[in-house]
């Protein structure tokens, strides 16, 4: 009975004490613990958003490049011709229409009215229309370690500035120039990052198989190989590299390659858009 008395007043006894003595955090303790937490939510928030960005982007590219893909086997099938790319630059040395690709043009309007049609338009528009001069826009390198202008890249370079506004509101263009049909895409047209590799393309038709393609695999040149290069657009469109380091204002020309392929650039176990810059 005296055990029971006892124990009923230590357990009061300590009770009390505790309502006296309030367990609690100190303001510092309290500060400290929110910004730790702030900190490690800065350095996710951080990387999931950027995982989410590249994401977007790699929706977009899948998106363009099926666009095109079907346009071009839409103007083969419009238009009876087994090698489309062939037919379009074809370039006679003895030319009576005085211009160096005879088909040129026609190969444009046939890009553009398929184009239009794989999206569902019934050709509402004209090419002057719908034709856009983005010289006073930004380009910036894969790495974002330089500007692009046009005159930088010489022929091809005229195939980002020189563009048309899909009803999707994608840039895509094409250009006959170097013997080769080129087609450039931006995948989300006016809106950022407006990088090369990021969401600006450029292709090459292939003339055996007519598909997108890019000609051989980017060589990564040093410095010291570039100086062999005399005209400023050869060295800068060198090697079309697609890497981290280069500050070439060709670099991301030849992303295209990697792009096609789902490949990462200097990661082999990263497919392409997992490794964006």
């Amino acid at each position: 009975m005296i055990d029971t008395i006892y124990k009923s007043y230590h357990n009061c006894d300590i009770a009390h004490h505790l309502k006296k003595y309030k367990i609690g955090f100190t303001l510092a303790e309290v500060l400290i613990t929110l910004g730790i937490i702030g900190v490690v939510a800065a350095m996710t928030l951080s990387s999931l958003i950027h995982k989410f960005q590249n994401k977007t982007l790699e929706t977009q590219y899948k998106k363009t490049v099926s666009i095109v893909s079907q346009a071009i086997l839409k103007a083969k099938a419009d238009y009876g011709l087994d090698k489309f790319a062939e037919y379009c630059t074809y370039y006679p040395y003895a030319s009576d229409s005085g211009k160096p690709y005879d088909h040129a043009e026609e190969c444009y309007q046939i890009l553009f009215k398929s184009l239009l049609n794989v999206q569902g338009q019934k050709n509402p528009y004209t090419q002057n229309e719908k034709f856009i001069n983005r010289h006073n826009d930004t380009i910036r390198t894969y790495n974002n370690k330089q500007t692009v202008t046009a005159s930088d890249l010489a022929g091809i370079g005229f195939t980002l500035f020189s563009t048309y506004v899909m009803p999707d509101g994608s840039y895509i263009s094409f250009n006959i120039v170097e013997y080769n049909l080129h087609i450039g895409v931006d995948t989300n047209g006016s809106k950022k990052p407006n990088k090369l590799g990021h969401d600006i393309f450029i292709f090459y038709l292939d003339k055996n198989k007519d598909a997108l393609s890019y000609k051989t695999k980017p060589q990564n040149l040093t410095d010291e190989e570039l100086e062999g290069y005399e005209d400023g657009f050869q060295k800068e469109r060198a090697g079309n590299p697609c890497n981290l380091t280069s500050s070439q204002k060709g670099n991301g020309i030849g992303c295209s390659y990697y792009a096609l392929r789902n490949e990462c650039p200097y990661d082999s176990s990263k497919r392409y858009f997992e490794c964006l810059p």
